[in-house]
């Protein structure tokens, strides 16, 4: 499922940027390499959490943040969903309208539509759907690796050996950007198996499928942008169907399988964050077929307007939104992280996730501290296109505040978090969790 979800054409854009920013393709692998290690390190620990818990991810967040302080953590999480299911529309639209030759627009439509239909089927198809996608985006992509290797100016590209710092290090916060915020999805997935499963497998499997996956798709946009320039960052899917060839259908099948998957998932992730803030505020404990069915189409029908919106400028509005989900979003999992691992080590009581008076309070001050210091934090280092930071100009542009994020915040809740470590709630989170959560 991660390898497909990582194989996308989104994650081929996110390389090309790479060399957009100023890196040469000779430096812009080992920082597509470095970044999804590093990135997919972190998202793969969310992973082992699902089996634990058996609940979604975000709603796990309430043990932290407290019964109706998550919905702050949910709201960012929609962000990132909405966000990702939009820029798949664009390019996700553009090869369906290369493939059925239509407009670019109308193929957005279509493909939202496939995944609006994929993700009120559910969980299940969403599985045997990605079996297929990995398939083929895996193949496709060596495939074009390969075509690649033959081309004339690949030579040319990897001649220039320069080396800059500054692109270098924003194209690592690029690359884990990419995995961190993958950090919301993944327990959603994986608490359906077994209690007992190993975490070394949880969390092996889902890093070795994000880090492949995206590496993959990564260092082929960043190849790809390198030898084709203009001519690629004018129409991405466009110049990637016509590398292939004569099989120049069968990568844009491979396009719409890959960027289908990841649609999906953020269609089915928007609903379980939209159901989630509902029940909060309505302390509803159950969500009907016909309800879930209307908050995916809703989330469907957000993302399509955000995507027709964005057509035009879509490589600048990409770029904002991963640095934008790296500052708001390394807080929250670096707490939530910790809570997980290192404050109630793996201990919940599920029940008490669902009441809004449970032991978790409706509000914990201590996570929202943290929170916002490790937002604050980041400031003098940030480096957007709406705000570059005194720290980060000083540093040529270099992006580092999305680690000062995670290690502050990480740390402050650790600290503030004294008395649950120590002695415990009055009800103590000590036995192992019961998979006694309401249906989502």
């Amino acid at each position: 499922m991660w390898f497909a979800a990582n194989t996308s054409i989104t994650a081929v854009v996110t390389g090309a940027l790479f060399i957009v920013l100023g890196n040469t393709a000779l430096w812009s692998i080992p920082a597509i390499v470095l970044g999804n290690v590093a990135g997919g390190f972190f998202t793969s620990l969310h992973s082992a959490q699902g089996p634990r818990l058996g609940v979604p991810q975000m709603i796990q967040s309430r043990a932290q943040f407290g019964y109706l302080g998550a919905i702050l953590p949910l709201m960012l999480a929609l962000m990132i969903f909405l966000g990702f299911y939009a820029t798949g529309l664009v390019l996700g639209g553009q090869a369906l309208a290369n493939l059925l030759h239509v407009s670019p627009r109308v193929g957005a439509i279509l493909f939202a539509v496939l995944s609006t239909v994929l993700a009120i089927f559910g969980y299940r198809h969403i599985h045997r759907f990605s079996h297929v996608a990995a398939v083929l985006s895996g193949v496709v992509f060596l495939g074009l690796f390969v075509r690649i290797g033959f081309d004339d100016r690949i030579g040319l590209a990897f001649g220039h050996h320069a080396f800059a710092a500054a692109p270098f290090i924003l194209g690592i916060s690029l690359a884990a950007s990419w995995q961190l915020t993958f950090g919301p999805y993944v327990a959603d997935y994986s608490r359906y198996l077994p209690q007992d499963t190993p975490k070394s497998a949880t969390i092996g499997w889902t890093f070795l499928g994000s880090v492949a996956g995206g590496s993959l798709a990564m260092g082929l946009g960043a190849l790809v942008a390198a030898i084709g320039g203009t001519a690629f960052l004018g129409d991405q899917v466009g110049y990637l169907s016509d590398l292939g060839g004569v099989l120049s259908a069968v990568v844009l099948l491979a396009v719409i399988a890959g960027k289908l998957t990841g649609d999906t998932l953020s269609a089915y992730g928007g609903y379980m964050s939209v159901a989630t803030i509902v029940t909060s505020l309505t302390q509803q404990t159950t969500v009907k077929p016909r309800h879930r069915t209307i908050y995916v189409v809703v989330i469907s029908v957000a993302a399509l307007g955000i995507a027709l919106a964005a057509t035009d400028t879509f490589l600048t509005s990409f770029t904002n939104f991963l640095l934008f989900l790296l500052y708001f979003m390394t807080p929250w999992s670096a707490i939530n992280l910790v809570d997980f691992y290192w404050v109630r080590r793996e201990q919940y009581r599920i029940e008490e996730l669902f009441k809004a008076r449970g032991i978790y309070g409706r509000m914990n001050r201590g996570a929202f501290i943290a929170y916002i210091v490790g937002v604050l934090i980041q400031v003098p280092f940030m480096n957007s296109s709406l705000y570059v930071g005194p720290v980060a100009n000083w540093l040529g542009g270099a992006e580092v505040a999305w680690v000062l994020g995670l290690v502050v915040a990480g740390g402050l809740y650790y600290a503030l978090s004294a008395k649950v470590r120590h002695h415990g709630t009055a009800e103590a989170d000590t036995r192992p969790a019961a998979a006694t959560a309401p249906v989502l």
